[in-house]
């Protein structure tokens, strides 16, 4: 067998596999993804109130991102 598929293919595979421990684990019922829920459906009450205006929209964005980063999550991980 040529060695450099098999190079090929365990680095294909990593590249697959590696990104998936990067990101910040929401699904689990652990400290985190309580955490990392927390913060998301505290910027959705924000942003469907009817009385919310786009600063204020803005605002929860930011407050949102910061609470991640207080979990231990990049926010840029969290898939929502």
């Amino acid at each position: 067998m040529n060695i450099r598929a098999i190079v090929t293919a365990a680095a294909l595979s990593l590249g697959m596999i590696g990104p998936v421990f990067a990101g910040c684990d929401t699904k689990d019922e652990d400290k985190q993804g309580v955490c990392v829920d927390k913060c998301y459906f505290e910027y959705i009450s924000v942003k469907n109130r009817f009385s919310s205006t786009p600063e204020s929209i803005e605002k929860a964005k930011e407050n949102k991102g910061a609470c991640y980063q207080k979990c231990g999550c990049e926010p840029a991980s969290v898939k929502e």
